[in-house]
């Protein structure tokens, strides 16, 4: 058993791509796009670039127009910005939706400054608003969470406590070059 804690955001991310590997993943800007880039850098991954706080609204609006499931990488930092989305996925509920909360409790992009995630308890903010809600610290017990997290008829938010890292990787720079392969690979085949 895997007792680390906080989890290794690098082996959450791995397990979750290989828990659902057909998802659209959009990942907040900065280290939850970087982490996910140097795990996989794949054609259902929407990397945020200076959008901050518009990573679980960009994630609802997919999930409410695809039929695909859906996962969501913020950062506790974007979703302090970004609190009173939770309410509306609570509202639109889409059921291929999973948006999970890296909680490094810092600002990692910008240099390590801390975050307010310390004053607020995403899971129960989640579950006050009607999500279901599960937080985590270690590595098993995140792919555990996620899994269920996925096979739930309903949109859910898993909290996890991670480990600050700072990855060398970066997804490509490009951003018209992102936004096209992501449709290509999310758009209906013909």
């Amino acid at each position: 058993m895997n007792t680390d804690t906080p989890a290794d955001q690098y082996e959450c991310t791995a397990r979750l791509l290989s828990i659902t590997p057909d998802a659209a993943i959009v990942s907040n800007l900065g280290v939850a796009s970087y982490v996910l880039a140097g795990v996989e850098d794949r054609a259902r991954n929407f990397y945020q670039w200076g959008s901050m706080g518009s990573t679980t609204p960009i994630g609802l609006g997919l999930a409410l127009a695809l039929d695909d499931p859906v996962t969501v990488l913020d950062g506790d930092g974007s979703m302090v910005m970004s609190l009173g989305a939770l309410a509306t996925v609570a509202d639109q509920n889409p059921p291929n939706l999973t948006v999970v909360v890296w909680d490094n409790g810092q600002y990692g992009t910008t240099g390590g400054q801390p975050s307010a995630s310390r004053t607020v308890d995403f899971a129960a903010v989640a579950r006050d608003v009607g999500l279901a809600a599960t937080h985590v610290s270690t590595t098993d017990d995140f792919e555990a969470a996620y899994a269920d997290a996925v096979a739930s008829d309903e949109a859910t938010v898993v909290v996890c406590d991670v480990e600050p890292v700072d990855p060398d990787e970066r997804p490509p720079f490009d951003f018209a070059h992102i936004k096209w392969r992501f449709r290509d690979a999310v758009a209906p085949s013909e």
